[in-house]
């Protein structure tokens, strides 16, 4: 397994430097975990999802950012979270896993972390369809909650030579996000973060989950310096596919 970190850019950036490390992956011939936040507040929209209910005037006067996530689901926004991306090449045997069946592995795993540092949280069995553009007004199967809520929201993407699994392990809800749509400012959702429960800091939370994953596919290496050069360059040239064309 291999572990990467960025904190700090632009959600075109995180998004680009997500689906490089996933053109990578077959170089490396093994898992990637990364973790990574956000330099400003974004909103992330699910690959196919309809932008032309956002309200952009609220975006601006909030100096919320957009993007188009690689994976599908629902908006989210990113803001006092810890975000999380697994990356799984072809060769590997975890490659032939079904959607949920990865959802799942992973999942207990960030679990096993989180509750190593006494955070309560579940995994949700039963599937439940949100009705609106919020990815967190309901947990689907196999998505972490605490108290019966949602706590950490995740989205998956496949192509013939990679699996891209990231989600959003949120540390303080932030409701904001049902204003970023014309539809649901009304709409009332149950938002909760681990820090409703107890402080921890995100980097020990990160070093839990780590831990974690390291017991089911071995010590984690560092990506050498060459490689991230690499990655990071190469992200500037798909960043272009991440941008929200408002109203498509």
């Amino acid at each position: 397994m291999y572990f990467f970190e960025t904190y700090g850019f632009d959600g075109l950036k995180n998004m680009g430097i997500d689906v490089s490390l996933g053109i990578f992956s077959e170089r490396l011939n093994d898992v990637i975990l990364r973790f990574y936040t956000w330099k400003v507040p974004t909103l992330s929209l699910g690959k196919h999802q309809n932008s032309d209910d956002i309200d952009v005037d609220y975006l601006k006067e909030n100096n919320l950012d957009l993007v188009r996530r690689p994976s599908g689901g629902r908006a989210v926004l990113h803001w006092d979270e810890l975000t999380y991306s697994v990356v799984v090449p072809k060769n590997h045997e975890l490659f032939k896993l079904g959607v949920l069946e990865l959802y799942n592995l992973i999942s207990r795993l960030l679990i096993e972390g989180l509750r190593r540092l006494g955070y309560p949280v579940e995994l949700t069995e039963g599937k439940k369809k949100a009705s609106t553009h919020v990815c967190f007004q309901v947990p689907s199967t196999y998505e972490i909650t605490m108290n019966g809520v949602k706590v950490v929201g995740s989205a998956q993407t496949r192509t013939q030579d990679y699996i891209l699994q990231h989600g959003s392990i949120v540390l303080i809800p932030h409701d904001e996000v049902k204003h970023c749509f014309k539809s649901t400012k009304n709409l009332d959702i149950p938002l909760i973060g681990l820090y409703n429960y107890q402080h921890k800091p995100m980097e020990e939370i990160a070093e839990s989950i780590k831990l974690s994953f390291e017991s089911r596919f071995g010590k984690a290496r560092t990506l050498s310096k060459e490689i991230i050069n690499e990655v990071v360059d190469n992200s500037e040239s798909l960043i272009e596919n991440f941008i929200v064309n408002v109203g498509k």
